[in-house]
């Protein structure tokens, strides 16, 4: 196994807005949108997604770009 480096890109595979999460420090940021990506490097990861205040827009296979929170990376719409 090894680090390989990734273009940051991937697409949206499917996702949930979370309204209620009592674990810290997740029930401060309530509500966000958990989702799972597909990166375009191939793997399928699971992530945040940031920047998209109206969930109702998000669609499966739109397109999502890499930003890190806390040196996490998260995805917001391209």
């Amino acid at each position: 196994m090894a680090w390989e480096p990734a273009s940051g890109r991937a697409t949206l595979y499917t996702w949930s807005v979370v309204h209620r999460n009592d674990l810290p420090p997740f029930g401060e940021r309530v509500p966000y949108v958990a989702a799972v990506v597909d990166l375009a490097e191939g793997p399928r990861m699971m992530t945040e997604l940031v920047e998209c205040a109206d969930a109702s827009r998000l669609r499966a296979g739109m397109e999502l770009e890499a930003v890190f929170r806390d040196g996490v990376p998260v995805f917001r719409p391209r």
